[in-house]
C-alpha cells in the first residue's frame, strides 16, 4: 500500500515538474530538441551538437510564428472590413498554410519537434486582435502585427537558411524568406493607404 502511494506521489510531482518546466508548447519543443540532441553525444561533435540546437530552435520559432500568423489572418479575413486587407489575409493564410505543411515534412525528415500549440506570446497576440472591434482600426492593428510578424520570419528563415542542415532546408527557407518580405511589404503599404 505504501508502494502505491509512493508512486503516485511520484508520478504527481514528475507531471507537475513537466508542466512547471515550460510554459508554452514552444518552449516544450526546445527542450526536447534539446534533450535528443544531448542524447547524441557519442555520435555528434560539440560543434554539431550546436549547429543542431540552432536549426531546431530557428525551425521551432518559425513553426510558432507561423502559426500566430494562420491565426490572425482566419480573425482578418472574417473582421477586416479593407478589401484589400481581407485579400492579403486570404492570400497570406493560404501561403503560410503551405509554408507550416512543408516546415513539418523537413521537421520530421531531420527529427525536429515543432509546437503542437500555440505560444504564449502568439495567444496574447491572437487575444488582442480577437477582441477588437471591426472598423479601420482593426484593420491597421492587423496590418502592424503582421509587419512585425513577418520581420521574424524574414529574420528567423535567413537564419536558418545559414545553417540548413540539408539542401530541401536551405531551398525552403530561402523561399520562406522572399514571401514574408513580400506580405510584409504589402501589409506596410496597406497600412500607410489606411493611416
Amino acid at each position: 500500500m505504501k508502494s502505491h502511494y509512493l508512486g503516485l506521489a511520484l508520478l504527481i510531482s514528475t507531471v507537475t515538474l513537466y508542466s512547471c518546466s515550460s510554459n508554452d508548447s514552444t518552449n516544450k519543443a526546445e527542450e526536447l530538441n534539446n534533450e535528443r540532441i544531448e542524447k547524441q553525444a557519442i555520435a555528434m561533435g560539440a560543434d554539431a551538437k550546436e549547429d543542431a540546437k540552432r536549426v531546431a530552435k530557428y525551425m521551432v520559432q518559425l513553426s510558432a510564428d507561423q502559426t500566430t500568423s494562420l491565426e490572425l489572418c482566419r480573425i482578418a479575413v472574417q473582421k477586416a472590413t479593407n478589401p484589400e486587407v481581407r485579400s492579403l489575409a486570404q492570400q497570406t493564410l493560404l501561403a503560410h498554410q503551405q509554408d507550416d505543411r512543408q516546415l513539418r515534412v523537413l521537421a520530421k525528415q531531420i527529427n525536429v519537434t515543432l509546437p503542437v500549440e500555440q505560444s504564449g506570446d502568439g495567444k496574447k497576440l491572437i487575444d488582442k486582435l480577437t477582441d477588437q472591434e471591426r472598423g479601420t482600426s482593426f484593420d491597421i492593428d492587423y496590418l502592424d502585427y503582421m509587419a512585425a510578424l513577418t520581420d521574424k520570419l524574414v529574420d528567423t528563415s535567413d537564419d536558418l537558411a545559414d545553417d540548413a542542415p540539408t539542401d530541401a532546408v536551405k531551398e525552403f527557407a530561402q523561399e520562406a524568406k522572399r514571401d514574408n518580405k513580400k506580405i510584409r511589404d504589402q501589409a506596410k503599404q496597406s497600412k500607410n493607404a489606411l493611416d
